[in-house]
């Protein structure tokens, strides 16, 4: 029987949050959830029950706002590169991860590249757990979100083709880049891809029964926290070639939609595949994080009412928030240039506008020379992006609208990926 005013959920999981989202039909939200921990120490952030005990709190908030037997379906996004062993009912090895800033050991790297003729950064953190749990015959090499995922379904076999990426997945071949048989574990051990929003299995699980889901409720692929990012600030429908997403945080964030694979290790770009399209982008050192060494936000927000962003300044800068920048120049020695500096604090920050904007539309002009077509108009995401004035600047730089995204939460998206199936 078909349900009335279905619902269809997102979760975004971090090592220190969870957040869940549903929305209708018309893909508006309804409800929203957020969980943190309460231990911050690394031993409790690799923790996989503690990202449990945090998905149960959202779940029971949810389950306070709306009628979760009304939740049609459901996809989860995680952190691009976390990764754990469990067996087939989901139990976890030593109940820990590696999460994605973890660095396996260095003779794990050198093995895997003698042994496959590469190493993804992934696929490294996930022999390395399997030697410290003792090497064990069968298991199940499951990033983030599919662990969560399969808690609702009880399938810890899958993956989406955006996870599986860093673990060492070609999206464009649909196949893995290295002959499986050379592994130092059973390839079996090596997760089902798929495509993001496939079904997968239903959520007949003990937990999701504990949630008050239905049993004829779908769990379907999620992807990373990043592509359900872009995919919640640009929407569905606006998913073409030209479609750009800069998130104007920390640092500077670039991704734009591409016809065809784009990737340069030179400068660290890279490709998801959604659907019959390509989310190509990279980051660079510089962003809004830089502007707090200099001002306060209130001094920020002051300064720039003085500033006429139609007006071209005359100084440019090249700000970094550490020595090094890879992206869209490739100089591991670049020193941060923010000199010389007037003495109006006024002229000052509108140089720093106009530079950081200048290293965007650059950012733009390389992936365009990579093959991926310069943005028809960019939607933004961030602190930086609340600046009227900066977005300004931007538009008169990049030569295109800056629109500021009305989502940007990744379990925003993830939603929008539930809802597709």
């Amino acid at each position: 029987m078909a349900v009335r005013n279905p619902l269809y959920l997102g979760l975004d999981i971090g090592t220190s949050g969870v957040r869940g989202v549903c929305i209708d039909r018309q893909q508006k939200v309804v409800a929203t959830a957020v969980a943190s921990v309460t231990e911050t120490h690394r031993t409790a952030l690799r923790n996989p029950l503690n990202w449990k005990a945090m998905l149960i709190q959202v779940m029971s908030d949810l389950g306070s706002r709306i009628d979760p037997g009304k939740i049609i379906s459901i996809a989860v996004d995680g952190q691009s590169g976390t990764v754990l062993l469990c067996n087939s009912q989901g139990e976890v090895f030593g109940n820990t991860s590696l999460l994605y800033n973890d660095n396996p050991a260095a003779n794990t790297v050198t093995e895997l590249t003698e042994r496959l003729g590469l190493c993804p950064d992934t696929l490294a953190r996930a022999c390395e757990l399997w030697k410290k749990m003792a090497q064990p015959q069968d298991f199940h090499i499951v990033h983030q979100a599919d662990w969560i995922a399969g808690l609702f379904s009880g399938d810890f076999k899958h993956t989406d083709e955006n996870n599986a990426l860093k673990t060492g997945y070609s999206a464009a071949n649909r196949k893995w880049r290295f002959a499986t048989y050379k592994l130092p574990f059973n390839p079996a051990a090596l997760p089902q891809v798929c495509l993001p929003a496939t079904p997968l299995a239903r959520a007949s699980s003990r937990f999701a029964a504990d949630m008050g889901l239905s049993p004829q409720c779908q769990i379907v692929a999620g992807t990373t926290d990043g592509t359900a990012g872009f995919i919640a600030a640009s929407g569905l429908h606006q998913l073409d070639a030209g479609t750009a997403v800069t998130s104007l945080g920390t640092t500077l964030i670039i991704k734009t939609v591409s016809k065809k694979e784009i990737k340069s290790a030179r400068f660290g770009v890279y490709s998801h595949r959604f659907r019959d399209l390509w989310i190509a982008g990279g980051a660079s050192n510089s962003g809004a994080g830089v502007l707090l060494d200099f001002f306060t936000p209130a001094r920020l927000e002051e300064l720039s009412q003085r500033i006429d962003p139609d007006l071209p300044g005359s100084l440019r800068y090249y700000p970094l928030l550490v020595k090094g920048e890879r992206f869209p120049v490739n100089d591991p020695q670049k020193e941060s240039l923010v000199t010389p500096r007037p003495e109006d604090d006024a002229e000052f920050l509108a140089a720093l506008f106009e530079s950081i904007a200048h290293i965007e539309r650059q950012c733009y002009e390389t992936l365009d020379a990579l093959g991926a077509p310069y943005p028809k108009v960019v939607k933004t995401v961030g602190g930086g992006s609340r600046n009227k004035i900066w977005s300004k600047i931007r538009e008169r730089v990049l030569g295109v609208d800056i629109i500021t995204a009305t989502q940007a939460d990744a379990a925003y998206g993830a939603a929008l990926i539930a809802s597709i199936s």
